[in-house]
């Protein structure tokens, strides 16, 4: 009998692509909060999401370098290469109402590992895979009067990009602390809300995809800490090839925020099936 989370099915279940769910996750989190064109904005909003008029023009970039792993211990000790312990991922959300709570919904997304591009597909967050380059920081800076330490004021850049092709590049100083409270403006519209879609490839077509919903992460056991805040720039590649970032070019950054966060994923929910409305 074949075994496997998902496919390839082997024997011994070793060569599934993904290890099941729930999985853990800690990460080092930064946010760059921005304003563009707002009809353009709302022109991402897949319907029933409706635009958010307290959040007009309101984008939301996120790029966390994460730590993860499957809760199954077994299955912990089947895994051999650090590369399938962590990741990088850019996230562009959208603002919007839903059933009349504030969203977020997944526009674009970036990651760098074949297995995370595997997984998003399966749960609607739809990634390309990407490469990402940081700016070298370390503590130990501070002994050489570099300012460097990855403390406040020190300049964080972070660029990502596909097929040989820059397509973004972040920058980041932060420059004081602040609280959970403060941060509600972007935490309280999570769990991210992403539309998940799988054409119709079937000869004769059977006339509709043959999966088209909304679906959210269900996220347990959720921490987050050490948020501060400063300054931040924002620059997309106007003429990506594969892309179409030009007409979200930030008008207004509007701060650049960082903190570290944790969690379980077991899964999700679909809260919103196109096919059966």
């Amino acid at each position: 009998m074949r075994k496997g989370f998902t496919r390839p099915f082997s024997p011994k279940g070793r060569a599934s692509a993904l290890p099941s769910l729930p999985w853990v996750f800690a990460a080092d989190q930064v946010m760059i909060h921005f304003k563009s064109d707002p009809d353009v904005i709302n022109s991402y909003l897949p319907l029933p999401i409706k635009p958010n008029p307290d959040r007009k023009g309101e984008v939301f970039l996120w790029t966390p370098n994460l730590k993860c792993y499957p809760q199954n211990e077994e299955e912990i000790s089947n895994i051999k290469n650090p590369a399938r312990t962590q990741y990088n991922v850019c996230v562009i959300a959208v603002p919007g109402l839903f059933n009349d709570k504030e969203v977020l919904i997944s526009a674009f997304q970036w990651c760098d590992k074949d297995w995370l591009v595997i997984l998003s597909w399966m749960i609607g967050t739809c990634a390309k895979q990407a490469s990402f380059l940081d700016n070298g920081v370390h503590p130990l800076f501070a002994d050489v009067n570099h300012n460097q330490t990855g403390k406040l004021g020190t300049e964080f850049t972070r660029t990502v990009s596909r097929n040989g092709e820059q397509l973004i590049n972040i920058g980041y100083t932060p420059e004081m602390n602040i609280t959970s409270e403060e941060m509600k403006f972007f935490t309280s519209t999570f769990p991210l809300l992403s539309e998940r879609h799988i054409p119709d490839f079937n000869i004769p077509p059977k006339g509709k995809p043959l999966v088209h919903d909304l679906t959210q992460m269900i996220l347990e056991k959720s921490t987050a800490k050490d948020f501060v805040k400063g300054k931040a720039s924002l620059k997309f590649n106007l003429d990506a090839d594969n892309e179409e970032l030009g007409d979200l070019t930030p008008t207004h950054v509007l701060g650049g925020y960082r903190w570290q966060t944790s969690w379980v994923m077991p899964g999700l929910k679909v809260v919103y099936d196109y096919n059966r409305n």
